[in-house]
């Protein structure tokens, strides 16, 4: 069976744009099946797109082949690559930072940038504004299909040369936990930290414990009261916070039926430090 394609864009799912990706991949070979992640990242964040795709990679079996493009340099000298995954999955993309979360886990074996002498739709040489369907969506249907393999794509890059966005790793010191917000919904209002459920539960979190948390955006505090950590909203009454673990195994803060993204004006990224304080201290 031939490796599927997931292809995440900020193009918005209204925009003709999409099929024609789509297209590119029905006509070199219409037996590879193409799903959508999502086409509603905002408009130019890559930060968004490298933390969609570290959330979704877990779920697609090996061979996978992810196409990521939120390309606010397209057309200029940043590379287009194609990365090998530690899992044996495939990301085809924009080397601007959209690879940042999947180089720490699970880690990229190796990556290529593409040979656009040879994986580019040979039908649109004129246009150098849609890198999403010349190359990212070509160069996949390409590998999927079995038209080229990984040293097709083109020159391999060292690793350590990956276009990376810093951010702050999670960390816990003295009975307070720290890290950044990764997203923030704007429909049921979740929050997620990169604070992962394992540095909670090694350091004798239980359900019912209550943390001071703090959410704060560079230097202002833009959240701050007290939540229980339970399994779920139904824990606490309707309106009140309450931390969890959510779907990606990381912590979450949300308000049961309500908002608190749009209530605070919660939003995400590197510059979004969140702090879950036990109020213990070592003796």
């Amino acid at each position: 069976m031939k490796p599927a394609i997931v292809i995440q864009t900020d193009f918005s799912r209204d925009s003709s744009s999409v099929a024609t990706m789509y297209g590119v991949c029905q006509t070199v070979d219409p037996e590879v099946k193409v799903f959508d992640l999502t086409h509603s990242i905002p408009p130019f964040d890559i930060f968004k797109a490298s933390h969609m795709l570290k959330n979704t990679v877990p779920f697609w079996p090996e061979g996978t082949l992810f196409v990521s493009v939120v390309d606010p340099g397209v057309g200029t000298d940043r590379r287009g690559c194609a990365a090998l995954l530690a899992n044996g999955q495939y990301v085809v993309s924009p080397d601007n930072g959209s690879l940042s979360h999947v180089l720490r886990t699970p880690g990229i074996l190796a990556v290529r940038e593409i040979d656009m002498a040879v994986n580019r739709w040979p039908h649109t040489l004129t246009c150098h504004i849609f890198h999403g369907r010349d190359v990212f969506a070509y160069t996949a249907i390409r590998l999927a299909s079995g038209i080229i393999g990984f040293e097709g794509v083109g020159s391999s890059y060292p690793v350590d040369e990956i276009v990376v966005i810093p951010f702050d790793p999670a960390s816990y010191r003295e009975g307070v936990f720290t890290g950044i917000i990764e997203s923030s919904g704007p429909y049921f209002g979740l929050v997620s930290s990169n604070i992962p459920d394992f540095m909670l539960i090694e350091n004798g979190v239980r359900y019912g414990d209550v943390f001071q948390v703090e959410i704060s955006h560079g230097p202002d505090l833009v959240y701050s009261g007290p939540a229980p950590f339970q399994k779920s909203f139904g824990d606490v009454k309707k309106g009140q916070p309450v931390l969890f673990v959510g779907a990606t195994a990381t912590i979450q803060i949300a308000l049961r039926e309500k908002n608190i993204t749009k209530i605070h004006e919660i939003g995400a990224g590197p510059d979004w430090h969140i702090s879950l304080d036990t109020g213990k201290r070592p003796d």
